[in-house]
């Protein structure tokens, strides 16, 4: 026999988990993705984004926070097959610091002042990314 869920409990629950959401997504504690990954390794922190695998196609958006005295993101991008396409953005005003396509290997620093967002998109990449700050 199944038990009768009691809305005035299922309501006030459900708008705690929508709020918790919310504020993690905000806050930047959590990365956001949609599409498919294949052999994928990653870790996602406050001050470090980073994943190695064999494929993965569509987007993934995550927020950093410097590391204490932190003025560039350092970021590596190891192709093996497909294209990256990585948007950095100052989360402040929306500035964007870096709009690019990516096929080849690269290691570089970015100059950036306080909370960025970095969005991955692709339809069919190989290899892994680093954007640490």
């Amino acid at each position: 026999m199944r038990k009768k869920v009691n809305m005035k409990v299922a309501i006030p629950i459900m708008a705690g988990v929508l709020i918790l959401v919310f504020i993690m997504k905000c806050f930047g504690l959590m990365t956001f993705r949609s599409g498919m990954r294949f052999g994928f390794a990653g870790n996602d922190g406050i001050h470090l984004f980073n994943g190695s695998y064999a494929k993965i196609t569509g987007t993934m958006s995550h927020t950093l926070s410097p590391s204490k005295g932190s003025t560039s993101v350092h970021c590596e991008i190891t192709t093996d097959s497909g294209t990256l396409h990585v948007q950095i953005l100052q989360k402040a005003d929306d500035t964007v610091l870096l709009d690019q396509d990516f096929s080849g290997n690269e290691t570089f620093d970015l100059a950036a002042d306080g909370k960025i967002q970095v969005k991955l998109t692709t339809e069919g990449h190989s290899g892994s990314y680093r954007f640490q700050y």
